[in-house]
C-alpha cells in the first residue's frame, strides 16, 4: 500500500498552498465576490502553468496529471479562490485533445478566460455557466459536436448562491462557435472531461470544508462560555468530528477514483461518482456544522465562515441534484453502464496489500478450504460463540493465529498488511475473528509490560492455541468511563485479592484469561490509581453469568470475590494501569474492515436483482438505485478509512485519528444504512432466519438488530469523536 504523494507532489501542493493564501486572501475573496473573478490572482495562476496542468508539454502546458490537477483545486477550495479554475483546467485539455493550438495558447496564458459547460447547449433554454459572468468562451455539447462557444452578446452575470462570476449564455439565436470535433469520439473524450471535472470539483468542495472545519476549531479554542473553551464541550467537538471524518474520506475517495482510473480497474467508473456524490453533502454537513459553531456570529457577513457555507453547496450544484450521482453508482457497478474516463496520468497511490500479501492470503484461502469442514461451518457463528477450542489449535499449527507475532513468541513476524488479509479471510469464509483479534491484542500488550516469567508462562498457550483472553475493562456504575473502574486490588504478602464486577466481559464462558483493570490506591486520582492484571479464568472466587444480547451475541457479567493471584500476573508498573490500557486501546481502535456492512450492501443488490417493483425488476427503481449507490459510496469511503488507517499503522506515521475515524465512521454508517435498507426491502425485510419469505435469508433484519452493538464496543462513538476532535481538529480535551 501508498498514500502518500511524491516529493514533487508535496512540492507542488505547498506551492499552490502559499499563492493561494498571498493572493486569495479574506479580503481579496471579498473584493472579488461582485464578479466573481479575480484578475490578478488569475494571471498569476496563468504564470504557474496552472491552467496547462493537464496539457502535454509538446502542447506548450506542463504535462502533468489529473492528480496534480485535484492538489492544485484542493487547495483552491481552502482559499475559495475566485474564477472557473477546474473549468478551465478541464476546457484547456479538451483544446489539447482537439487540436485547437492558438486557443489553447491563449487560455493557458490567461489572455482567454475558457470555462466548461456541463448542460448541453441545446437551444431550448439558456445555460448556467461557471465564471460566465467574466469568461471569453466556455467549450460545449450541441448534439453531435464539441463546440466552442464565444460569450454571447445576450450573456449576464448572475446573482446567486455562491458560484463565482455565474453566467446566464443563450444557446440560441446569433451565437459565435466553433466546432472542435464532431462525431461518437467527440462525444466520448467530452463525456470523459465532465467525469474529470467532478473529480476536480469533488476536490475543490473537500479542500473547502476542511478548511471550514478548521476556521471552526480555531474559533472553538479561542471563544469562552462558561469559564471554559466552546470546544471542550461535546455539543461543539462532536459534530465537527463527524465532518473531519467525512471530509477526509471524500478527499481519499478522490484518490482512489484516480488509481482505479490508472490501474483500469472494473469499478473505477463507479468510484468517481462516489467521489462527487459523497463529497458534495459531506462538504455540505461539514460548513454547517463550522457555522453553527459560531453561534451567531457565523450569520455575520463579517465572519468568513459563511462564505465557506454557501460556496460549498452551490459549486457542486452547477451539475445538478448531486443524488443523481447515485443512480450512476448503482448503474455502473451493477447494471453493466459504461462510461468514458480520462486519461489521469501516473498515480503514485496503491489501495491494494501487495503482491506478497495477496501470496499469503491464497495460503489462508486453502487452508479454509481444506480445514473447514462441514462440521465446522455449522457450527459458525459471527460472534464469541462461534470460537471453536479444537479449530484454534489447528489454526495455531498452521500459523495463521497469530502471524504478526514475533517470532521469539512463536509468530511469523508478519505485517498489518498480512494481519488485514488474514481478517478479510476469516471473514469471507465466515469464521470468527472475536477471540484471536482480543487475544492478539492482549498478547502484544503482554509482549510490552508483562513480566518475563508471565510472558514464559502465557504466550505459549496462546500461540500453541490453547488459551484465549478476554476483557474486563466495564463496571456496571462507570460504563465507558473505565478510569472510574471500582474493582479492588489489595497487596497481600506476594499476592493480591480482588473483589469486584465487571459488565460485558464477552468470551469468559470460553477464555482461559481475562485481561482485568482494578483499582489499587484509592486515595489517587483517577487515572493514577489502577493496575492492570492478567488472571486465569480457573483462579477460584470467579463467577460467570451470561448476557443475551440483541444482536445474538452472548456477552457476561464476572464476578470477583477474593480472587487471589500471584503478583507475577500483573502487567506493568503499579498504579501504571492507565498507561497499559491506553496501548491496548489504541491497538484495538486501528484500522479494521466493514464485514458487516459489505454483507447487508451484497444482500440488498441480490435482493434488488431478484424482487419485482411495478413489473420490473426493483434495481431498475431510481428510488431503489438512489439507495443502493448511498450504501456502496458510504461501505467504499468506511473502506478507504480503514486502509488509511492500516497505513499509517504499518508506516509508522503520527496518529491523527485515523485509527478513531475508521472505527466511528464503519459503525455509525452500518446504523444508518440498516435501517434504510430495512425500509427499502420492507415488509419481507423484517423476517427473521428460518422464516418463509424473509428477506436475504433474514439479513436486514439481523443487521438492523446488530449494528448498535459495535457503535458501543472498542470504545463508543462519543469516546471516538472526543479522540478525533482532538487528533484530528487540535481541540482541547472534552469528556463532557
Amino acid at each position: 500500500m501508498n498514500l502518500a504523494l511524491t516529493d514533487e507532489q508535496e512540492l507542488l501542493r505547498d506551492t499552490f498552498a502559499e499563492l493561494f493564501a498571498a493572493e486569495s486572501n479574506p479580503e481579496r475573496v471579498r473584493r472579488a465576490e461582485e464578479i466573481g473573478f479575480d484578475e490578478r490572482l488569475w494571471r498569476q495562476l496563468s504564470e504557474t502553468g496552472a491552467f496547462g496542468i493537464r496539457v502535454p508539454e509538446e502542447q506548450g502546458g506542463t504535462g502533468l496529471g489529473l492528480l496534480e490537477a485535484a492538489i492544485l483545486l484542493h487547495e483552491a477550495g481552502r482559499r475559495l479562490a475566485s474564477g472557473p479554475i477546474a473549468e478551465c483546467v478541464v476546457a484547456c485539455r479538451l483544446l489539447a485533445q482537439f487540436g485547437d493550438a492558438a486557443n489553447l495558447a491563449q487560455a493557458m496564458s490567461g489572455a482567454m478566460v475558457v470555462s466548461l459547460a456541463l448542460r448541453d447547449f441545446d437551444g431550448a433554454a439558456d445555460v448556467l455557466v461557471a465564471g460566465g459572468g467574466r469568461a471569453d468562451a466556455a467549450i460545449a455539447r450541441r448534439g453531435d459536436q464539441i463546440v466552442l462557444v464565444r460569450r454571447p452578446d445576450g450573456a449576464t452575470r448572475v446573482h446567486n448562491l455562491g458560484v463565482p462570476g455565474l453566467g446566464r449564455w443563450p444557446t440560441n439565436g446569433s451565437i459565435d462557435e466553433t466546432v472542435l470535433a464532431s462525431g461518437e469520439r467527440a462525444i466520448a473524450v467530452f463525456a470523459a472531461a465532465l467525469e474529470e471535472w467532478k473529480l476536480l470539483t469533488a476536490s475543490y468542495v473537500a479542500g473547502l470544508a476542511r478548511e471550514a472545519l478548521q476556521i471552526a476549531a480555531a474559533y472553538a479554542t479561542e471563544r469562552i462560555q462558561f469559564d471554559r473553551p466552546i470546544g471542550t464541550f461535546q455539543a461543539i467537538a462532536h459534530p465537527l468530528a463527524d465532518s473531519v471524518t467525512e471530509v477526509d474520506a471524500a478527499w481519499l475517495l478522490v484518490q482512489e477514483a484516480l488509481w482505479a482510473i490508472a490501474r483500469r480497474r472494473p469499478e473505477a467508473a463507479a468510484l468517481v461518482s462516489m467521489a462527487f456524490a459523497w463529497a458534495t453533502p459531506a462538504a455540505t454537513r461539514a460548513v454547517r456544522r463550522s457555522l453553527h459553531t459560531h453561534g451567531g456570529y457565523g450569520l455575520s457577513l463579517e465572519y468568513d465562515v459563511q462564505l465557506y457555507y454557501r460556496r460549498a453547496k452551490a459549486v457542486p450544484l452547477l451539475a445538478g441534484d448531486p443524488a443523481d450521482e447515485l443512480l450512476r453508482v448503482t448503474e455502473r457497478l451493477w447494471n453493466g453502464a459504461r462510461i468514458s474516463l480520462p486519461d489521469v496520468g501516473e498515480v503514485p497511490f496503491d489501495f491494494e496489500l501487495g503482491e506478497e500479501v495477496e501470496a499469503f492470503r491464497l495460503k489462508i484461502r486453502k487452508f479454509f478450504a481444506e480445514n473447514l469442514t462441514d462440521e465446522l461451518r455449522a457450527y459458525a457463528h459471527f460472534s464469541w460463540d462461534g470460537h471453536h477450542a479444537g479449530f484454534n489449535r489447528t489454526l495455531a499449527a498452521a500459523g495463521l493465529a497469530f502471524p504478526s507475532w514475533p517470532r521469539e513468541y512463536g509468530g511469523e513476524e508478519c505485517g498489518v498488511y498480512e494481519q488485514m488479509a488474514l481478517e478479510e479471510e476469516f471473514k469471507l469464509a465466515g469464521w470468527t475473528t472475536h477471540a484471536l483479534g482480543t487475544t492478539r491484542m492482549v498478547g502484544a500488550t503482554l509482549m510490552r509490560f508483562a513480566s518475563d516469567e508471565l510472558k514464559q508462562e502465557v504466550l505459549p498457550r496462546i500461540c500453541s492455541g490453547d488459551a484465549v483472553t478476554s476483557l474486563g475493562y466495564t463496571e456496571p456504575a462507570a460504563g465507558s468511563d473505565v478510569a472510574a473502574a471500582q474493582t479492588r486490588a489489595v497487596r497481600d504478602g506476594d499476592d493480591w485479592v480482588i473483589n469486584g464486577q465487571k459488565m460485558f466481559t464477552s468470551g469468559a464462558n470460553l477464555a482461559q484469561y481475562v485481561f482485568l483493570l482494578t483499582r489499587t490506591d484509592f486515595d489517587a486520582a483517577k487515572h493514577r490509581g489502577l493496575t492492570m492484571f492478567l488472571i486465569p479464568f480457573d483462579t477460584p472466587g470467579i463467577e460467570i453469568q451470561a448476557v443475551q444480547t440483541l444482536s445474538d451475541e452472548r456477552t457476561n457479567i464476572t464476578y470477583y470475590s477474593d480472587v487471589r493471584v500471584p503478583d507475577r500476573y500483573r502487567i506493568g508498573p503499579l498504579n501504571g494501569g492507565w498507561g497499559v490500557l491506553r496501548y491496548a486501546l489504541e491497538l484495538e481502535h486501528g484500522g479494521t474492515y466493514p464485514q458487516h456492512l459489505g454483507d447487508l450492501i451484497d444482500a440488498a443488490a441480490r435482493w434488488a436483482r431478484e424482487t419485482s417493483r411495478n413489473g420490473k425488476p426493483a434495481i431498475e427503481d431510481p428510488r431503489v438505485q438512489e439507495r443502493l449507490g448511498r450504501a456502496a459510496t458510504h461501505f467504499e469511503a468506511a473502506r478507504v478509512l480503514a486502509r488509511r488507517s492500516l497505513w499509517v499503522s504499518a508506516e509508522g506515521l503520527p496518529q491523527r485519528g485515523e485509527g478513531p475515524m475508521s472505527k466511528l465512521f464503519q459503525t455509525e454508517i452500518l446504523v444508518e444504512d440498516a435501517q434504510d435498507l430495512l425500509d427499502l426491502a420492507a415488509p419481507d425485510s423484517i423476517l427473521r432466519r428460518g422464516e418463509p419469505d424473509a428477506a436475504q435469508e433474514g439479513e436486514f433484519e439481523f443487521a438492523y438488530r446488530l449494528s448498535p452493538a459495535p457503535t458501543i464496543y472498542a470504545g463508543t462513538s462519543e469516546i471516538m469523536r472526543s479522540l478525533i476532535a482532538q487528533l484530528a481538529l487540535g481541540l482541547p480535551r472534552n469528556r463532557s
